[in-house]
């Protein structure tokens, strides 16, 4: 019996010092993995930050970098090199950039560098694209391991005369402090973020000075004038683009077409219109044009090559199709989108968003006065989720700006954009829309849907609610503005800034 209660003596010790052995081991292994968990969070946080600080610095910087044409073209050079100094110019930040921060028992370091990757060059600036990596190493007070992660990101920078479509919301006024946030809190103007991830521009605050200060290289181009010297056009020149005789005499009032034996130019507007409509009609882009009882109609096909402009003086058809350039030496008083009638004229739809902007034609009206936009203006192709357009699937553009000056004589005029108070009460808008002085919306209890840009020496909504939604197809770089109004000065601006892999070890 003693031999026997020995032996189960012996038993159930061994089983309890066992049972007390496994449980330390897992008190020891939980702990482990607790332990483990946090220095995975430490990694993860190093990146969050680092990150965030590179989005925080995008949204809410707010006012582009500005150079000289010197600094811009050392810039260009370096750049061309594989040079990286422009994130930092950009950014304000000396790169690498290095956060070290802590929370409780976790502490952790990130590490931010870019690479130029790509370089696309324009004609008055550049987009650099550079590919960075965010590197993390996280680690807690009083244990030996360490944890890296790295998340893999690409930037991309303009530099240079930066054409005004590329920019969400620019305020180009020498604003106080004060009255910039006083913009960033206005709870009736919203930037809704894109579906791509990542950071893109908020809102941004210059001076007056980058304003474009001359649209001669685009009436030029419309008028296809080959010399482009760095004078205004004359009267003469003018009346002999125009097909007139070449006298010092004002060009009488119309809408002329340019054409010459190069092929066809964009349309010049001499004088203020009363309306002009955008409609789509079986595979042609209309623009109809009315001034007191006259009427001029556009109708191209990209697809077909054809083009036919009606005139009060009769109809002329040809075997291209013209610039995109829309250049009105006066006020358009009405802009909207239409439909064609049975007669073959465009009438203005305000009680319904019609597509009036053909699939693939890029349109800029430029205005040497003011414009007043009467109805909704919505792009073939377009999606709409959730009420809020998207441009991602669609290959147009529209462009309208408001200059202030006339084209040839110089004199200063309204330069304004309006949103009309007969428009719709929620007025749906696809387009980059710039002013030198002011975008303003009559009227009462309005909601503008813009999916674009806005760009303007001011805002004046009256008390009417504003949602932008970026151009996504600009942020990817998937489309470049064609004949925007581009900036005075050179400048820095940072374009988007995505997540690409993030990466464990």
């Amino acid at each position: 019996m003693a031999l026997i209660v020995v032996f189960i003596y012996f038993l159930f010790s061994a089983l309890g010092l066992g049972l007390i052995y496994i449980s330390q081991i897992y008190l020891k292994l939980g702990a482990l993995k607790k332990n483990m968990t946090l220095l995975s969070y430490s990694a993860e946080n190093g990146i969050k930050q680092g990150f965030g600080f590179l989005a925080e610095l995008i949204a809410n910087e707010g006012t582009p970098a500005v150079c000289t044409e010197e600094h811009y073209a050392a810039l260009q050079k370096e750049a061309c090199s594989g040079n990286s100094r422009l994130v930092g110019e950009a950014l304000h930040q000396n790169f690498p950039l290095r956060i070290e921060d802590s929370a409780g028992s976790q502490v952790w370091q990130s590490t931010s560098d870019f690479l130029l990757t790509a370089l696309v060059p324009n004609e008055d600036f550049f987009l650099a694209d550079f590919t960075g990596t965010i590197a993390s190493q996280g680690e807690l007070r009083d244990f030996a391991p360490k944890k890296k992660s790295s998340l893999d990101a690409s930037l991309k920078i303009l530099a240079g005369h930066i054409p005004l479509a590329y920019f969400p919301f620019l305020i180009a006024r020498n604003l106080p402090s004060e009255e910039r946030q006083n913009f960033r809190a206005n709870r009736n103007i919203v930037l809704v973020p894109p579906k791509m991830s990542g950071a893109f521009p908020g809102m941004n605050f210059a001076d007056e000075s980058i304003m474009p200060t001359d649209v001669q290289p685009l009436l030029k181009k419309a008028l296809k004038i080959k010399i482009f010297s760095p004078e205004k056009l004359s009267r003469a020149e003018l009346r002999t683009a125009l097909g007139l005789e070449m006298v010092n005499e004002p060009v009488p009032e119309g809408v002329y077409l340019i054409s010459n034996d190069t092929g066809l130019g964009g349309i010049y507007v001499q004088g203020n219109l009363d309306e002009m409509i955008l409609a789509v009609d079986s595979g042609y882009q209309i623009v109809s044009f009315k001034r007191g009882e006259d009427r001029w109609s556009l109708r191209f096909s990209p697809a077909q090559g054809k083009t036919y402009f009606s005139t009060p003086a009769g109809q002329r058809s040809f075997d291209r199709v013209p610039l995109g350039l829309i250049m009105v030496n006066g006020c358009v008083q009405s802009l909207g989108g239409g439909i064609v009638n049975a007669g073959g004229s465009a009438d203005l739809v305000t009680d319904e968003a019609l597509p009036c902007i053909l699939q693939g034609v890029s349109l800029s009206i430029i205005s040497a006065d003011e414009v007043t936009l009467s109805s909704n203006l919505i792009h073939q192709g377009a999606k709409w989720l959730d009420g809020i357009p998207y441009l991602k699937d669609s290959t147009s553009q529209l462009i309208i700006y408001a200059d202030g000056r006339d084209f040839v004589e110089g004199t200063e005029r309204a330069g304004k954009i309006f949103i009309g108070p007969n428009s719709p009460q929620e007025i749906e808008i696809q387009a980059a829309l710039a002013a030198r002085n002011s975008i303003e919306v009559k009227g009462a209890l309005k909601t503008v849907f813009l999916a674009g840009g806005l760009q303007a020496g001011d805002v004046a909504l009256n008390g009417n609610t504003l949602k932008i939604l970026p151009d996504e197809r600009l942020l990817e770089n998937k489309m470049i503005p064609q004949n925007s109004p581009a900036t005075s000065r050179p400048l820095l601006l940072i374009l988007s800034l995505r997540p690409l892999q993030w990466n464990e070890f």
